[in-house]
């Protein structure tokens, strides 16, 4: 196989010899249950098929609540202030949105959607941590 079109390094951009094969083999893998035996076959013996595409998503796994907890407390104390609604937090190479995460929690907390176990874990806060310009216990 050419370097251009070594599995490790496809992206639906790559072309080979003026086809654009990556665009096809994402199309090939995504309708792999629609091909026929020969070249469902053929792809196999490639080592491509729909579980080991190249162009999937990666999986994301969510975050249990006290880890998001924790992630808020280290913003807080990185930064000294509350997190604006679409502000993330860069932790290794993940980017969790921890300021979307609190907006959603608060408005749960507002409509009484949050388990009480979940209130106390976000007890980070000098009194009323539901309101826009709450100050962290840590900063107070």
């Amino acid at each position: 196989m050419p370097a251009a079109a070594d599995r490790a390094t496809l992206t639906r951009d790559t072309q080979l010899a003026g086809v654009k094969i990556g665009f096809w083999l994402g199309r090939q893998l995504t309708t792999c249950n629609t091909l026929t035996a020969g070249p469902q076959q053929l792809m196999t013996a490639l080592g491509l098929t729909p579980e080991a595409n190249p162009f999937a998503p990666a999986c994301r796994s969510r975050r249990a609540f006290e880890e998001t907890v924790q992630l808020l407390e280290l913003f807080l104390h990185r930064e000294g202030r509350v997190p604006a609604a679409r502000e993330t937090l860069r932790v290794g190479g993940d980017t969790p949105k921890v300021g979307a995460w609190l907006a959603k929690t608060r408005h749960r907390h507002r409509s009484g959607q949050l388990p009480d176990p979940h209130v106390h874990l976000v007890a980070l806060f000098e009194g009323d941590w539901t309101v826009e310009d709450a100050v962290p216990a840590a900063l107070a």
